[in-house]
């Protein structure tokens, strides 16, 4: 075990790995990381789901290390002396962890987990490994840096931005160093296209039945020619779901008794859009949707659409001529948006894309529902996109930058007479970890604007569901049509569908 002293000179933590931590003391620990089967003896917060492992696994993601960091700050007036690290954005303390480089035939990433649930994901600062000169004694190599941020603004930011407080580092932090080849044996190398191929071999396009006994499975068979003159028979309820996840990960927290109605409303004509949400944007999920719609086929349809799937609702309602697309098939009688970026969000900004995938493994991580896994592996598979090619490939998640150019030709639409209801949410968090990331990982201007003084589900701002983005059908101001859900309701992006408010509304508004 290494003592930290808050000296800014590294210190061995073992063959090949170093950290250096100016102005905090404290210890830290190398460890092999714990086998699979023993993992969920004594699991704390900061160890992760047993989901999570399973993502890592099912992702080809190894970790080979953790660093077992018990932390505080030293003394204001002697910290005070000590040149501190500084985070990538350089807006946050931070402390450097150097780890032997794997090569060039594999990728790395530092996975950080504090006490209080909080999981924040970590690349090397920089393109090619070094070898620090004060390295060589331990015989380490080549060297990835990683710079892990420790220290946050205060949540209410005032005047004054040098108040800054070790917030996040006081007690216990595990970081888990974890690499991952860069070319899989099925999908192939690590690239531009890597998310989309990943997307076609594990969220391959779908049009399935939904119905109560399998809105909860994932391999449900494809709707057939048998299916579609029931469907059309009278309006239909389609689910669109939202960014990272499928039809029924976004949906199985319905109650069997909400979902149950709904399928006797609807007399059993229900079905689900599974489609890929990383690499394509919306108007690529609409295209595919009328290339596989049979030709005879005729829908007028309901929709219930969870976050992104609200922009491919509206590509479908709205704007199809702006992108050349023919849906007269389909006539859409009204759609309900719940939690849907309609005016974006700043989380889908190439600079703050990785803080929304913090955020969502964060939530899964401490309110896990439905087949979290899966949904964790959409999650870790961005990220390595993102430390190996940026935002490139990841057109389905840039298409809701508020600025970009997919919204700026969603949001000059008109009106279309399908009636629009919305779900929102304001989230104000109580338990430690939540508090902590909202706190945490917002310290430039732009996100203090978003989600500090505008409330927010995490990931989208509240009034950017129901409120004015441009598009003449916007905004949903009939209060008969809206659903704010208080803080007081603990009701986060992820858990939309768990909440007996939204299910409520879901049956006074549907038929």
């Amino acid at each position: 075990m290494a003592v930290l002293s808050g000296s800014p000179q590294p210190v061995s933590l073992g063959p090949g790995y170093f950290l250096r931590a100016p102005g905090i003391q404290g210890t830290a620990e190398l460890k092999l990381p714990r086998p699979p089967g023993a993992r969920a003896l004594g699991r704390a917060p900061e160890d992760g789901t047993e989901a999570l492992d399973e993502a890592l696994r099912a992702t080809d993601v190894t970790e080979v290390r953790q660093i077992d960091l018990q932390l505080t700050a030293l003394p204001p007036g002697v910290a005070a002396t000590t040149r501190s690290l500084r985070s990538p954005d350089g807006l946050q303390e931070a402390l450097e962890l150097s780890v032997p480089d794997p090569g060039p035939d594999m990728g790395q990433l530092v996975l950080a987990c504090d006490e209080s649930g909080v999981l924040t994901w970590h690349f090397p600062v920089q393109d090619q490994a070094t070898t620090p000169s004060d390295t060589s004694r331990g015989g380490a190599g080549a060297q990835n840096r990683f710079l892990i941020p420790t220290t946050r603004l205060p949540p209410s930011r005032t005047a004054n931005t040098t108040d800054r407080g070790i917030i996040g580092i006081l007690g216990r932090k595990l970081l888990k160093v974890l690499v991952y080849p860069l070319l899989d044996p099925l999908i192939g190398a690590l690239s531009d296209h890597f998310a989309r191929d990943w997307e076609t071999k594990h969220r391959p396009y779908g049009l399935r039945d939904f119905s109560p006994g399998n809105f909860r499975t994932a391999n449900v068979e494809p709707l057939g020619s048998a299916d579609w003159p029931r469907l059309a028979a009278k309006p239909a309820l389609l689910f669109v779901h939202g960014t990272f996840s499928t039809a029924h990960a976004s949906f199985g927290s319905l109650s069997d008794e909400a979902f149950n109605s709904l399928y006797h409303r609807y007399e059993g004509r229900l079905l689900a859009f599974n489609h890929p949400t990383l690499s394509p944007d919306p108007k690529n999920n609409i295209e595919w949707l009328l290339q596989n719609l049979p030709q005879d086929a005729r829908l007028e349809v309901d929709i219930i659409c969870h976050s992104r799937g609200g922009l491919v609702a509206r590509t479908l309602t709205e704007r199809p001529s702006a992108f050349g697309l023919d849906t007269a098939r389909i006539k859409v009688r009204r759609v309900i948006f719940v939690a849907a970026p309609n005016a974006g969000t700043l989380l889908a900004d190439p600079d703050h894309m990785v803080k929304m995938i913090d955020r969502l493994t964060t939530a899964l991580n401490l309110f896990p529902t439905g087949p979290v896994t899966e949904t964790l592996e959409a999650l870790i598979t961005a990220i390595k996109v993102i430390g190996h090619g940026g935002l490139k490939g990841l057109n389905g998640l840039a298409c809701m930058h508020p600025t970009g150019d997919f919204l700026k030709t969603l949001n000059h639409g008109e009106p279309t007479g399908a009636d629009y209801y919305a779900v929102a949410a304001d989230y104000e968090p109580t338990d430690s970890g939540l508090k902590a990331l909202l706190a945490g990982t917002v310290a430039d201007a732009v996100l203090d604007r978003v989600f500090e003084n505008v409330p927010n589900d995490l990931v989208v701002p509240e009034p950017g569901v129901f409120g004015e983005n441009g598009c003449k059908t916007f905004p949903i101001s009939d209060v008969n049509r809206m659903l704010q859900i208080p803080p007081t309701a603990g009701v986060i992006h992820t858990t939309m569908f768990s909440s007996d408010l939204v299910r409520s509304k879901l049956l006074e508004w549907l038929i």
